[in-house]
């Protein structure tokens, strides 16, 4: 029995079992882990270095105001460090801005398919999610406005590439423009390093946008997924309502030094995120080369339509018969899809063949080389 009303319309995130023991009770040597938009690279030496160097003051608390990282983050996006909030992953901002927006009987709207964490954080706030369905595979900023004019709706959530699709918004400077005084948008740009171009939320920010807050992370290019460090650029107002509603020491300094010490580490970002171009177009060739409908993708993974529209079969076959692990997408909206994440080179070379094999047995014929 949940202690409040609200929470009995919330879905507790389930979390998969960890992948040493899924391994060994499938018995498989091996699981290539694509689902979970983790960077393909681990941390930077730098940020090993930085992290190992802190490990010697885990008797301290942290800096509850983080400002190194902030400042440094503030200069990086031309804003003033007032504007930037640190968050335990981006998806503890997520919750916060609801937390910072949302009363009982109001309402936030979020396109679908899409990431299921803005529908649980309207919820958990007593409010009332507005799923709006995409246009295509991408956000429909038309329905958004729409729902954003209703008399209760207080928060928009719109993630810049879409999860799990992959698609940019188009228009997103008139979107913003157009939205009623009262209402937040929040635009989460979680795989923004990997778009061409960047989205341009720090940009409108940077232009006097008032109720915008844009999300951003470590937890993806600078591979820093374990550690949960994002933050939070916004409006003056948007950012002290942040830091109004933000558990004092929210990120720990072994995550801080190690989010400072990424940022110096550019050359070897560019690599990495010109990995992640070149991979994802050619898991997009072998999505579609194997039959599947795969979307051109602005992020570090890729999302498929199934000929038979059961995206969570596909997803157990290719763990149980391949040990290959991508995401089935009922919970994001999306039960006919599956998401792969960008991995190695070996990796996605892995899952190629995986799907031709699995493939290849469920039709019973041959199918187009992968």
């Amino acid at each position: 029995m949940p202690l409040r009303d609200a929470l009995a319309k919330v879905d507790p995130y389930r979390p998969a079992r960890p992948m040493a023991e899924l391994q060994a009770t499938l018995g498989l040597e091996r699981i290539v882990k694509l689902s979970s938009n983790e960077g393909a690279f681990g941390p930077l030496p730098a940020a090993v270095a930085a992290f190992e160097a802190a490990v010697a003051s885990l008797n301290r608390y942290p800096d509850g105001g983080g400002v190194p990282l902030r400042e440094a983050l503030a200069e990086r996006h031309g804003v003033a460090p007032e504007q930037v909030v640190l968050g335990n992953g981006a998806d503890e901002l997520i919750r916060l801005c609801a937390v910072a927006t949302l009363d009982p009987g109001d309402a936030a709207a979020y396109p679908w398919p899409s990431f299921p964490s803005y529908r649980t954080a309207a919820r958990c706030g007593g409010a009332e999610p507005i799923a709006v369905p995409l246009s295509g595979r991408a956000p429909d900023l038309d329905g958004l406005l729409a729902a954003a004019r209703g008399p209760r709706t207080k928060l928009v959530y719109l993630a810049n590439p879409n999860n799990p699709t992959g698609a940019v918004v188009e228009g997103l400077r008139g979107f913003v423009a157009e939205l009623p005084g009262g209402v937040l948008c929040v635009l989460d740009e979680a795989y923004a390093e990997y778009a061409d171009p960047e989205p341009e939320g720090p940009q409108l920010l940077r232009e006097g946008a008032e109720r915008l807050c844009v999300l951003r992370t470590f937890s993806k290019v600078y591979g820093l997924a374990a550690l949960r460090v994002g933050y939070a650029l916004a409006s003056p107002d948007v950012a002290d309502a942040l830091d109004r509603v933000r558990p004092i020491f929210n990120v720990n300094q072994p995550a801080q030094e190690a989010a400072l010490a990424s940022l110096g580490e550019g050359e070897a970002i560019a690599l990495r995120i010109g990995h992640a171009r070149r991979a994802r177009l050619a898991l997009f060739e072998t999505l579609a080369a194997a039959g599947l409908d795969p979307e051109p993708s602005q992020a570090n993974f890729v999302y498929a339509d199934v000929p038979d529209g059961d995206g969570a079969a596909l997803a157990r076959r290719l763990l149980e018969e391949e040990g290959v692990l991508v995401r089935e997408l009922p919970g994001f909206g999306a039960p006919a899809g599956i998401r792969v994440t960008v991995g190695t080179d070996e990796e996605n070379e892995l899952f190629a063949a995986a799907l031709g094999r699995v493939l290849t047995r469920s039709r019973g014929r041959s199918v187009p080389p992968v």
